[in-house]
């Protein structure tokens, strides 16, 4: 599958992240060009910047340091990370009005959304963002429409941004990846199914799909687990250890190797206290995380993230296992899921 150039570094969401995002929002504010009235600002073509990555700065309320990055490649895709310590990076599609001398106004569409984009249809956009082009090192942003993340409260704060010169100039984004004919499943655990003890393997082979955003709004396609040190594919793979007491069935459950970008790639890591029932020859797996439980996975780079808000729905029948999977990793205010199938008998 496609990655996110690394220069570049993507429900419940807890009540810290709101606030996070509350404040990062809320200092994404527009202003002119100069702050010197009497000094007439040079009128950037938004051209100029194709190409450069921009850092900004922000001191959230909890006192996290966020750092936010745009990067427009031409006139019509840009990448923006609402912060590179901790986030994934959002990929859209975008078109500009020019409002003024080095000002402009940003449409951002996400991939589920071209349509809306390619006709300029401004009432469907994803988000709305003023753009000032103080020089082709720094410009200024102000986010002033949401329809995406859901998280209001914004306010005329500006951020400036400055180019990164250290990231090679790139015009050339990678493509986005929508899959249309991956659709999201719901398993839905039937009344009349009891507690049971697991009857199935202990191991499951096969395959997963993704989405990013709700529905998949931002990106969906078929999953990979990527390649081990030795440039082998590495299989997706599920295992699950049965952990019952006398009391309550329960099994404990590795998901698979999750490889999205090099920035969020997620090691297998295990979820305890899933649930299993049984309804006639039919298994069920079932587990909610709580308010205040967080499972800890690590990621390709030896750091660790959190995984919030997550869900996990099981089936197993006639051999094959589904498994649907939802969670929030780190910072990232939307959900990744994934949905793996094993192959029939593993």
């Amino acid at each position: 599958m496609n990655k996110i150039n690394t220069q570049n570094q993507f429900g419940k969401i807890g009540k810290g992240v709101v606030l996070s995002l509350l404040v990062l929002f809320a200092s994404l504010a527009f202003v002119s060009c100069s702050d010197d009235d009497e000094t007439e600002a040079t009128d950037y073509e938004i051209s100029e910047i194709y190409g450069y990555t921009y850092y900004g700065n922000i001191t959230a309320s909890s006192g996290n340091t966020l750092i936010p990055s745009i990067i427009l490649y031409n006139d019509e895709r840009c990448d923006w990370n609402m912060s590179v310590n901790g986030m994934n990076n959002n990929q859209f599609y975008y078109y500009s009005e020019k409002n003024s001398s080095a000002n402009y106004t940003l449409y951002w569409y996400s991939a589920e959304n071209v349509s809306y984009c390619k006709s300029k249809d401004s009432s469907k956009a994803s988000m709305v963002v003023q753009l000032g082009i103080n020089s082709t090192s720094e410009i200024v942003i102000l986010l002033t429409g949401d329809n995406l993340t859901g998280v209001s409260g914004m306010t005329n704060t500006r951020v400036t941004m400055t180019k990164q010169t250290d990231i090679e100039r790139n015009t050339n984004p990678s493509a986005i990846e929508y899959d249309e004919e991956v659709e999201d499943i719901s398993i839905e655990i039937p009344e009349s199914a009891v507690e049971a003890a697991w009857g199935g393997d202990s191991t499951y082979n096969g395959s997963f799909v993704f989405m990013v955003g709700e529905g998949g709004s931002l990106a969906k396609g078929q999953g990979t687990s990527g390649t081990d040190e030795s440039g082998n594919t590495i299989t997706p793979t599920v295992t699950i250890t049965d952990t019952s007491s006398t009391a309550v069935a329960i099994v404990t459950v590795k998901v698979p190797r999750f490889a999205y970008t090099e920035a969020m790639t997620i090691e297998p890591y295990e979820i305890a206290g899933v649930k299993v029932f049984k309804d006639g020859e039919v298994y069920y797996l079932s587990y909610e995380a709580s308010s205040e439980s967080t499972v800890t996975a690590q990621k390709a780079d030896e750091t660790t993230i959190n995984i919030n808000s997550l869900t996990l729905t099981g089936k197993l029948e006639n051999g094959v296992l589904t498994l649907r999977t939802s969670f929030y990793p780190g910072k990232m205010p939307f959900p990744i899921i994934q949905i793996f199938t094993s192959g029939s008998g593993d």
